[in-house]
């Protein structure tokens, strides 16, 4: 017969190594051939796929497995798909697929693959396996997407970092010195301006923070560079051994340009046409509800991801500034009351103040928005100083 005490011990233990607890889950061991190897996939034609991706392989012969698992993946299906991806609150998932369904997408979009095979040691692999597996369960595969701070790169630094008990030590030249996160993006769009605009556009003053090493992590680049200068605990270096897939060289296709004209050339543009505007009252009205109507909706689109989203990297946002959303309120008036005039001349105190601090400014603006920040100071102030 078992004393209370014991019978009370007995009992708590068999309750936390009951199967419904998750706490004891089934340990999946690895053969000792067994390699895990970081998959960073090239930068594509699409939009979606300018920035490349990341996914991890688990490789064992012994056991039959060759495995890709995919943190980069979401479903159209889900209820409320597009309002979900605008508010910040998209759902994205851990996906399992087999090495060579993973290869063959990527090289029919023609897009070559660098396969990293990291240096963990056996308990290593295995608490890596175990940890994919567990994140790969229905009850765990899910997280809230984040551009720079939880996607498909950052959460494989993360559980690689995990099976290594966070001794991976770093090299932080990888980053760069003093580059901003928004800095780091730029080679990715030098072949599509009006999608860089867009995305300084909307990108407040976290994007201006600089990124050190781990924070370079968010892209997949950054993240093969960083293993790729890492070592282990014991001095080990964490790439045991690297090759492209296909090995052979191969010509991607040339990154598609998103529209003629660079967009500084073209706010050049608008902004002589709306300066020229002004010297012809029929003319000036058409430029000027045309030109207030579409800063209004800049700035209704830039306040709504600042305020009424989960997007963390566009908050504190300086463009609302000079896009003011309330122009929406005024851009049609035909009669200009004092009070309206009041409007606009702060408009073009505030587009002043913005120029004269550009360079002080703890976001970086886009250049293509000077001309119009001139403009927008122009017609706010002419008419006063000519008074």
């Amino acid at each position: 017969m078992m004393m209370p005490g014991f019978r009370f011990y007995f009992f708590l233990l068999l309750f936390l190594l009951s199967p419904q607890t998750g706490l004891a889950q089934e340990v999946r061991s690895l053969s000792p051939d067994a390699q895990i190897s970081l998959m960073t996939v090239a930068p594509g034609s699409e939009l979606y796929s300018t920035f490349g991706h990341s996914a991890l392989r688990v490789y064992d012969p012994g056991e039959r497995i060759d495995r890709i698992y995919n943190y980069g993946t979401f479903d159209f299906s889900q209820p409320n798909f597009y309002l979900n991806f605008c508010r910040g609150k998209l759902l994205y998932f851990l996906d399992i697929e087999s090495k060579r369904s993973f290869e063959q997408e990527n090289l029919a979009e023609h897009r070559y693959m660098q396969e990293q095979v990291l240096a963990l040691n056996a308990p290593q692999k295995v608490r890596l396996f175990n940890l994919l597996e567990d994140n790969a369960l229905e009850e765990n595969r899910n997280y809230k997407y984040d551009f720079f701070y939880d996607n498909c790169s950052t959460r494989i630094r993360d559980i690689v970092g995990n099976a290594a008990y966070s001794q991976i030590k770093y090299d932080s030249s990888v980053a760069g010195k003093g580059i901003t996160l928004r800095q780091l993006l730029r080679p990715y769009l030098a072949d599509h301006p009006w999608t860089r605009f867009g995305i300084d556009l909307v990108l407040g003053a976290p994007a201006d923070r600089v990124a050190g090493v781990e924070q370079a992590m968010f892209l997949p680049d950054g993240l093969h560079d960083a293993f790729a200068k890492a070592r282990l605990p014991d001095g080990t270096p964490m790439v045991a051994a690297e090759h492209r897939i296909p090995a052979r060289a191969t010509t991607l296709e040339p990154a598609k340009s998103d529209g003629p004209g660079q967009p500084f050339w073209v706010m050049c543009a608008i902004a002589i046409t709306g300066i020229l505007c002004m010297f012809n009252p029929r003319a000036n009205r058409i430029f000027d509800i045309i030109f207030w109507f579409v800063l209004g909706i800049a700035g209704l689109i830039i306040g709504c991801l600042w305020f009424l989203t989960d997007h963390g990297a566009t908050k504190n946002n300086l463009n609302l500034f000079w896009a003011w959303p309330t122009h929406l309120l005024f851009f049609s008036r035909r009669n200009r009351t004092p009070s309206l005039e009041l409007y606009f001349m702060l408009t073009g105190i505030v587009a002043a103040l913005l120029l004269f601090c550009w360079t002080f400014l703890p976001q970086q603006l886009p250049i293509a928005a000077l001309p119009l920040l001139i403009l927008i100071m122009v017609k706010g102030l002419w008419k006063r100083f000519r008074n």
